[in-house]
């Protein structure tokens, strides 16, 4: 009998790789690394939408006189993965950061608005992918009024 040599097809697990483009200086872990990718793109979203947000200096505010830094890394980090992971609209991570901001100002830690934040960013995700469903869109239009609500916006 001869032996017959199958093909294995070998699956890949776990989450692709991302370039986080940070050193190890930075940031020791990969994980780390990546938060810090996030983060980053979160202040160039502010910096590019600056005419659009404008209290952006509430998230960032960099003073290179004095050398310090002020950053609400979490909420930073946030934005990051709305522009790149879950490819959100420009339109509205601005609207969001303009809504986080008005939180931040109302008195909401950083934390709580993170959290809200990573709310809306789960329901717009689960929204896209069944767009049929109205129950989603619902979801995502509570946690939209949770962060409205903070900011004091009606």
């Amino acid at each position: 009998m001869e032996k017959v040599k199958t093909e294995e097809v070998k699956r890949k697990r776990g989450r692709p790789k991302l370039d986080a483009r940070i050193t190890e200086e930075y940031a020791p872990s990969r994980r780390q690394a990546l938060n810090k990718m996030y983060m980053y793109e979160g202040v160039h979203l502010l910096s590019v939408a600056a005419t659009e947000i404008p209290n952006s200096e509430v998230l960032w505010r960099e003073d290179r006189t004095a050398a310090t830094l002020k950053s609400r890394d979490g909420i930073l980090e946030q934005f990051g993965r709305m522009a790149v992971q879950d490819k959100l609209g420009y339109t509205d991570c601005v609207y969001l950061a303009n809504l986080a901001i008005a939180a931040v100002q109302n008195g909401y830690t950083t934390r709580e608005v993170e959290v809200a934040l990573r709310e809306i960013r789960m329901a717009a995700k689960s929204s896209m992918k069944n767009p049929d469903n109205e129950a989603l869109y619902c979801a995502l239009g509570n946690t939209v009024d949770i962060l409205r609500s903070m900011g004091g916006i009606t």
